[in-house]
């Protein structure tokens, strides 16, 4: 059964390092959706290699854009960690992450920094108009299509739901 764990964790650790995600955030995901229950940070540790400050800030971060989620039981000061198992689900609060840390502030400051550079005598004003104005509609565009894949996604998740 280890050897089938093991090649389990290797097949989820590929899958989120194709993602974009680095090392040890691979490995922590790999190794939390794995395990029968919630690790602590020193258990996550212990099973990465990594040291705990490390296994720490990550842990910090992907609980902060919601790929794991941290819980105390009752009587204890440590934390424990878990991951969504539906695949589904983490990848809706993956989308949505990315929209509100990514193109939400954009979408907010950008016409004001438009503006901005529009007012501005600089010599190179025109460029970095033209550059911040692309990036803009890439948000645009981006907004868009992440609302879809969200509607998409979740439909798919009802449909499979029904069966």
């Amino acid at each position: 059964m280890k050897t089938a764990k093991k090649e389990f964790e290797n097949l989820v650790y590929q899958g989120m390092k194709s993602q974009g995600l680095d090392e040890l955030s691979s490995k922590l995901l790999a190794i939390l959706y794995s395990a029968p229950g919630p690790l602590t940070l020193e258990e996550l540790s212990t099973m990465t290699g990594y040291s705990f400050s490390a296994v720490s800030a990550e842990m910090k971060m992907l609980s902060g854009i919601k790929l794991v989620e941290k819980t105390k039981k009752s009587g204890s000061k440590k934390l424990y960690f878990s991951v969504q198992r539906d695949m589904l689900t983490m990848t809706i609060n993956a989308v949505r992450s990315k929209n509100e840390f990514m193109v939400s502030p954009a979408l907010k400051d950008l016409p004001a920094i438009i503006e901005r550079c529009k007012n501005s005598k600089a010599e190179d004003s025109e460029e970095i108009l033209n550059i911040i104005e692309d990036y803009y509609q890439q948000m645009v565009a981006l907004e868009l299509i992440l609302k879809k894949l969200t509607e998409y996604t979740e439909n798919i998740r009802a449909e499979v739901n029904k069966r």
